[in-house]
């Protein structure tokens, strides 16, 4: 992914919008249809907000990176001027991508939103099924990852004096090859 390039994920209430997808091709169908359906000030959308707010300050652990930078926007006030039943958020491409997802897909699924990404060319139901089957694994197994968090390098057994040997050894070899 570009670094300043963003894609948009698209969420709905399932409860206003009871139909859910049986495929990631009849979720963009439904997500295009909501798209043109004017529904002003949701409550749950909201929620969902302040949720993505929450989500960035604790997982952030102090970071400086405030919250309008991590998500691309402010999701408070992009709710806020949401005019239709699709809450579009758009995210930035850069990293950390999955963490981003996964905050959003998350928080959605917490409040019965469903979420539509097309630049996977996935959506999440709020029961967590996910479309297309094919990348549930995928999807699995970059959230056990992420969930995981960065490995930490696994000690090669040495002691002190055996590494510090070892690098004086490899020092003393460079360049004192002997020509015969």
């Amino acid at each position: 992914m570009i670094g300043s390039v963003s894609y948009d994920l698209c969420v709905w209430d399932t409860a206003r919008h009871p139909t859910l997808p049986t495929d990631h091709n009849d979720a963009a169908e439904i997500m295009e249809r909501l798209s043109k359906v004017n529904e002003p000030s949701n409550p749950v959308f909201a929620e969902f907000a302040r949720a993505l707010v929450e989500h960035h300050q604790t997982s952030s652990q102090g970071e400086p990176q405030d919250t309008k930078a991590f998500w691309g926007s402010d999701p408070v006030q992009g709710v806020a001027a949401c005019t239709t039943a699709v809450y579009r958020i758009k995210l930035p491409s850069d990293e950390p991508g999955m963490e981003r997802l996964a905050g959003v897909v998350m928080a959605a699924a917490k409040l019965g939103l469903m979420v539509y990404d097309d630049e996977l060319g996935m959506c999440f139901l709020p029961d967590g099924t996910i479309y297309p089957e094919s990348l549930r694994e995928g999807w699995k197994a970059d959230l056990e990852e992420l969930i995981a968090g960065p490995q930490e390098a696994k000690p090669d057994n040495r002691t002190l004096l055996q590494t510090i040997a070892g690098e004086l050894f490899d020092a003393l070899g460079r360049g004192n090859k002997r020509i015969y």
